[in-house]
């Protein structure tokens, strides 16, 4: 056997183990599941056995689900429709075994693995931190179709299904015991004592009524049809409102839940299978799940050979909106964090924002008030440097203004020590010009976060020309320490992300300019599936700092990054957007409205259709974007788009920037930008590579980067 391994005792008691060869995770492939299924033709004919266990092999890791990579590459109906009955089918005989069966979940148990733990008879899990229970299918455009939708609900009840289901929520080990998920949960270091208990339970007959006693099941009002017509209702229009109807699987996954509500199994598996090949063949659920698979492979990149240093002991210079974010973020993972304020007031200020983000997280029963109180207490601060000789890493965070930076890597280079490592969140000025000044810029690197930090995953890294090896593998190591997506950018001025969408905003001002409205610029590229229109981005990162990374940009790309002269004008009238209550939008009231005052600053009165809005947008991104990999600033096409979707949130149904680019053709790409750079200017002359990629026939994905 190349994935199970069988063992029996002489009581009757087996125990399967699940482990993959060369890899770290158990996942259920089409081999994988034909050699389980040939185990469990093995075991019906078995008469001694009274019972069986289902482990991993693995650390920290159950079953992570179905290989996605299979349904990724499938051509038709037919391919996806024979990998969803195979696993309906193996469970299916698993669940129909003679002898109860029991998983025992130490780790990630996802997906299809749950979906196999369902079908068993009890499930025990491991309160540890690693333990997470979930089906998540619906961030990849699928939902659960080896029986999830059908053996869920018995167990937790509709409503409750139907959240976990639609809210791809991954719940630990005693969350999933309170909701009946699981029959036991108990320490890592305790599952034998657990085991040994279930075993002799079961050989005395007296398991079963105790289980089954304790489960909470379908709830007494959810068999009425209007009620569960009326938690569907409610449960849709949420999804709606979240995502305005561009993800079809969690709207699906209501629909299954409505339409086999206490059909036979048979019959409800069948409705699900249907639902499951019609989704896997949508490009949404195509681009998703590459992303995915994106994901997964920068998890594995360290974009050095070096290894890296451990942080234990970090400080924050700065601390703003940024500094107070990474400050947390710090924290949050249990490093030591020294923040260096101004005033005792900023520092009361900081502790608040701080604070505030762990309360939404207490809110959400992620931590208890004690554990946050705890990790509050190792936030430290000074008006001085004291205490900075002790650290491994240390964040500025300031304003963008490089005289200040460098005034500040003046001061603490007196008192750290020449292995601390500095680290600067500037979002666009030159690391390499940065460090000029620097006695040590081999141990000086960019780790420019997004904001809100707490939210936002993605981590620009930016290595100078002689930031060395080991920096780059330690600030790489503690990213994804953080829980952060870190991918390494070549310095140049914006990095990639902000070079990337400050074209895209500045067109939606040219638009206004020359008569557009506010509202219907927005509201097309929100219809787009942009997560906030660019006039309220604009608001919300502040009109006097667009206006500066403007011009920092322009300095290092010439006119086609140009500063606004209308935004300048704003900035003259103070209307610097939410902070000030007025920019492109007045936040005054409740609800805001277009600032009736910059009217006066339009230049023209043409209406733009929600075509033009959206091509002039779009394609000004994509041709800068792809000036981005023609001067190799990030190194393939695959991770710009993860990072245009986790850096601005780039409609991830549309697989990415340059994803959407293939969709639409790099020839029809190439026509358009052409035609806007007759009528609207430079700006859109298309880049060296789109020409050479529309002569050569290629595409992004398509092998040529």
């Amino acid at each position: 056997m190349k994935y199970f391994k069988l063992k029996k005792d002489k009581h009757g008691i087996a125990t399967l183990i699940f482990d993959t060869p060369r890899s770290s995770a158990n996942v259920f492939s089409s081999e994988s599941m034909s050699e389980l299924n040939l185990l469990l033709d093995s075991l019906l004919q078995d008469t001694q056995i009274k019972a069986l266990f289902i482990q991993s092999g693995k650390k920290d890791i159950f079953i992570a689900g179905a290989d996605i990579k299979e349904i990724k590459t499938a051509n038709d109906d037919k391919q996806v429709s024979d990998f969803i009955k195979q696993g309906q089918d193996l469970f299916n005989k698993l669940e129909k075994l003679p002898f109860p069966t029991i998983t025992v979940i130490d780790g990630a148990c996802l997906g299809g693995g749950l979906e196999m733990a369902l079908a068993c008879t009890y499930r025990i899990s491991t309160s540890d931190e690693h333990t997470r229970l979930g089906l998540p299918e619906v961030n990849l455009g699928l939902i659960p179709g080896f029986g999830g939708t059908q053996r869920l609900y018995p167990l937790v009840g509709y409503a409750k299904a139907m959240e976990l289901i639609v809210g791809a929520k991954q719940l630990k080990g005693e969350k999933a015991l309170k909701l009946g998920l699981v029959d036991a949960c108990v320490p890592s270091g305790y599952l034998d004592f657990k085991k040994e208990e279930y075993i002799k339970q079961i050989l005395q007959n007296s398991l079963d009524a105790k289980i089954k006693a304790s489960r909470k099941g379908i709830r007494w009002y959810e068999n009425i049809s209007f009620v569960r017509d009326k938690i569907s209702s409610i449960v849709k229009k949420k999804i709606i409102q979240k995502t305005a109807g561009h993800y079809p699987a969690p709207l699906m996954a209501v629909d299954i839940l409505q339409k086999s509500f206490l059909k036979n199994l048979q019959d409800g598996l069948k409705i699900e299978r249907e639902a499951e090949i019609n989704l896997a063949m949508t490009s949404v659920s195509k681009n998703l799940i590459e992303l995915f698979l994106i994901s997964e492979e920068l998890k594995h990149d360290s974009f050095s050979k070096s290894k890296p240093k451990d942080i234990k002991y970090s400080a924050v210079v700065g601390t703003g909106v940024m500094g107070s974010g990474i400050a947390w973020a710090m924290n949050h993972k249990d490093i030591e964090v020294r923040l260096k304020v101004r005033s005792y007031e900023s520092a009361a200020k900081t502790i608040k924002s701080i604070r505030k983000i762990y309360d939404e997280i207490i809110m959400r029963n992620r931590l208890s008030i004690r554990e946050v109180d705890l990790k509050m207490d190792r936030v430290t601060f000074t008006k001085e440097y004291k205490g900075f000789e002790n650290m491994d890493f240390l964040l500025e965070a300031v304003s963008e203004d490089k005289v200040l930076k460098e005034k500040v890597y003046s001061e603490f280079e007196k008192v750290i020590t020449p292995k601390c490592i500095i680290a600067t969140n500037t979002s666009s000025i030159s690391i390499s010009t940065l460090a000029e000044s620097l006695k040590h810029p081999e141990r000086f690197i960019g780790m420019h976060f997004f904001n809100p930090v707490n939210r936002m995953p993605l981590v620009e890294i930016i290595a100078g020309e002689k930031t060395d090896d080991e920096t780059i593998s330690t600030i790489v190591h503690l990213a994804k320490q953080l829980g952060k997506t870190p991918i390494k950018i070549k310095d140049s001025a914006g990095f990639l992300v902000n070079r990337v969408l400050l074209p895209y905003l500045q067109e939606a001002v040219m638009m206004f300019e020359e008569g557009g409205d506010i509202k219907d610029i927005d509201k097309a590229l929100l219809d787009f599936g942009m997560p906030m229109g660019p006039f309220t981005l604009i608001d919300t990162v502040g009109i006097d700092v667009g206006d500066s990374v403007s011009k920092i940009l322009n300095s290092a790309y010439g006119d086609r990054i140009k500063p606004s002269a209308l935004m300048q004008k704003m900035i003259e009238k103070e209307y610097l957007g939410k902070k000030s209550k007025m920019g492109f939008y007045d936040y005054k009231n409740k609800e805001a409205l277009p600032n009736p005052n910059i009217a006066a600053f339009q230049n023209g009165s043409s209406a733009i259709g929600k075509d033009a809005i959206i091509n002039r947008a779009l394609l000004i991104m994509i041709n800068e974007a792809s000036r981005c990999l023609e001067e190799k600033v990030v190194d393939n096409a695959r991770y710009l788009d993860i990072a245009m979707v986790m850096g601005t949130g780039f409609p991830a149904f549309r697989g990415g920037l340059m994803r959407y680019a293939d969709e639409i053709g790099i020839s029809q790409i190439v026509k358009l930008l052409n035609e806007l750079h007759e009528t609207n200017g430079d700006r859109f002359a298309p880049s060296q590579l789109l020409i050479d990629m529309q002569k050569e026939n290629a595409s992004f994905y398509g092998g040529a980067l």
